[in-house]
């Protein structure tokens, strides 16, 4: 992307500006400035942070909602937001400047991400804790040494943040409660440089960054390899769009029905600064690099970040055209001698039907009410979001070259959909992966507009409304999502005292369980969670009172000898949120056990208590 000194920049403060232009080609009048003008949108974003930070304090975090989060806090907090959107909106319209619209940007990750973390002490959501587990693993100085542990096989991660913690000496429960707010901070870099590449507005950058995070109402940011990985696969993006790009030509050969669809494709694209040999290999060299550290942090997003390379290769958008045959190269290489383990794992083309590895696992279970609903909004959000982003496209037919390659790679993610389905939870990366690009259509068409007085009002609503579908979707599980300290510190002592090579069982697959070093200790699977009694057990949909005790007994029994039970507060929740167990199930368990033959109480606190079933032999 060129820019150019314009005269009157030579000529010296006395000249007069000259009208600049937007991307569409129309003039853009300076505006004269104005105390309303210049003070209107940054304190407009002021007042909504102040707004947002006050009602947190309000808020009783003993009382949980079924709706998560946004049943939790005040008025204020709703309005904070739609003051957050509103001033940036606002900016858009008037000032245009960078440090007011990236304090709207940091007003909603705020909003977003930090309000969890403000509430609750303890990182939020029970697959946290299996990666803080494994974290400690190399924080105390072991290797790689399981072939059957599917993380210590995509290390990247774990090993990174194990020496960020050795490093500052902050613990990795601290670390996982704010990586959130980091991972999304981190993320508005890349995505801010892509669409600065394609767009010479501004603000066509910044409202992509600003819809990306209005839109993520996937829990990806945590921390986790897939939250590491994708911010590796924005840095290989943007080293493709920057240096790697090549303007689409016509084809010269072929079936004339193909020529013109073509020469129709690469309509209106903008010619791409042409970059040196020594640049281009510099930086295929570079994109290898971060092609292979993706590949070693998680098993999915390599795939994706191929499907879309390969498609804007085949599109005739990426130079040289074998650069992504080493990118696959890279991949194959690193999955090949551990083909059997994934494929045992999570199956590879495990599914060929793609509309059920599209269907998620959002929509198997019928819940609560507050369940319900959170399934439909962000169902609807994503449904809205790929639209707008379609009709983006569509709006783009006369001059469809200058969105090709955004188009192409929102919607390449889709591809992986033809044979996996990732345990239900493809569709909510394929979600992610598009969600940057697809932003940027939208936010070049909407800024491309010529009735702006019509359009930004409605913008600002629409960002309103996409910010609480994105919140209900991240935290509308709040009810069983977070942990009191009590919880999380009663599996931290069965760790640290239980007996080693013993079973630990939980009641339902929502336990902040594997947060130690040691977890493989005590047999649980190096691959997947600890055994439940719902799902790995089959006594889902039973009230687990004492009629039911002899099949709980039966279970136990096959774990190996001594194993320990635990049941919790999230637990409950979780199986109530769901549906899975009859209200009251494990509170009729836990009382059941407490003078069962057979079974030993031998930790309790006011949310967990374990269990340990000796068997009623004993």
């Amino acid at each position: 992307m060129t820019r150019t000194l314009p005269p009157e920049g030579l000529a010296g403060a006395t000249a007069a500006p000259s009208p600049q232009r937007r991307d569409d080609g129309a003039a853009e009048v300076p505006r004269p400035s104005s105390p309303v003008r210049r003070w209107g949108a940054p304190l407009v974003v002021l007042a909504g942070l102040v707004a947002w930070a006050v009602s947190l304090t309000q808020v009783d975090t003993s009382v949980r909602s079924d709706y998560g989060l946004l049943g939790m806090v005040g008025p204020l907090f709703f309005v904070g937001l739609a003051l957050i959107c509103a001033g940036f909106v606002l900016e858009l319209a008037a000032g245009r400047r960078p440090l007011v619209l990236a304090a709207g940007v940091l007003g909603l990750v705020l909003v977003l991400d930090a309000s969890v973390p403000l509430l609750f002490p303890m990182p939020e959501y029970a697959w946290t804790y299996k990666h803080i587990g494994v974290v400690e693993y190399f924080v105390q100085g072991h290797g790689v040494t399981d072939p059957r542990d599917i993380y210590q096989q995509w290390p990247a991660l774990f090993t990174a943040v194990a020496a960020l913690a050795d490093l500052t000496g902050i613990s990795t429960l601290a670390l996982a409660t704010w990586a959130p707010v980091f991972f999304s901070l981190l993320a508005c870099l890349p995505i801010y440089a892509i669409a600065r590449h394609w767009s010479t507005d501004r603000r066509v950058a910044y409202l992509t960054v600003f819809l990306f995070h209005a839109g993520l109402w996937v829990g990806t940011s945590y921390l986790s390899p897939q939250a590491f990985a994708f911010q590796l696969s924005l840095g290989a993006l943007l080293v493709v769009v920057a240096w790697l790009r090549r303007t689409p030509t016509r084809w010269q050969r072929g079936p004339a029905l193909l020529r013109r669809l073509k020469a129709w494709s690469t309509r209106g694209a903008e010619e791409v600064p042409q970059t040196s040999s020594r640049t281009r290999a510099t930086a295929l060299a570079g994109l290898y690099l971060v092609v292979f550290a993706i590949t070693i942090s998680h098993q999915l997003s390599p795939f994706i970040l191929v499907a879309g390379l390969f498609l804007a290769t085949v599109l005739g958008l990426v130079r040289p055209r074998w650069a992504v045959l080493g990118c696959i190269a890279i991949v194959a290489g690193y999955l090949a001698p551990r083909l059997e383990f994934i494929n045992s794992a999570y199956g590879l083309l495990d599914s060929l039907k793609f509309w059920d590895n599209a269907g998620g696992v959002v929509t198997a279970t019928q819940g609560t009410a507050g369940q319900v609903f959170t399934s439909q909004v962000s169902s609807l959000l994503a449904l809205a979001v790929w639209l707008l982003g379609a009709v983006a496209v569509v709006a783009s037919w006369r001059r469809m070259g200058r969105v090709l390659l955004p188009a192409a790679l929102a919607f390449a993610p889709f591809l992986i959909l033809v044979g996996q389905s990732y345990g239900g939870e493809a569709i909510y990366r394929v979600y992610l992966f598009s969600l940057p690009f697809t932003a940027f259509l939208i936010a070049q068409a909407v800024l491309r507009i010529r009735w702006q007085r019509v359009v930004l009002p409605a913008l600002a609503v629409f960002l309103v409304a996409a910010s609480l579908a994105s919140i209900q979707g991240l935290h509308g599980t709040l009810a069983w999502t977070t942990f009191p300290r009590n919880e999380v510190q009663t599996a931290q002592w069965l760790y640290d005292h239980g007996e080693k090579g013993r079973m630990i069982v939980v009641g339902a697959q929502n336990a902040p369980g594997r947060l130690d070093g040691d977890y493989n200790s005590f047999g649980v699977p190096s691959s997947g969670g600890d055994p439940d009694l719902i799902g790995y057990a089959g006594l889902g949909g039973r009230m687990l009172d004492e009629a039911n005790l002899a099949a709980v007994d039966d279970f136990m029994a096959t774990q190996g000898e001594r194993p320990y039970l635990m049941i919790s507060t999230g637990m409950i929740q979780y199986a109530e949120y769901y549906g899975m167990l009859p209200n009251g199930s494990l509170q009729a368990l836990e009382r059941t056990l407490t003078d069962a033959p057979g079974w030993t109480t031998v930790h309790r606190t006011a949310d967990a208590v374990v269990f340990q079933y000796v068997g009623t032999g004993q």
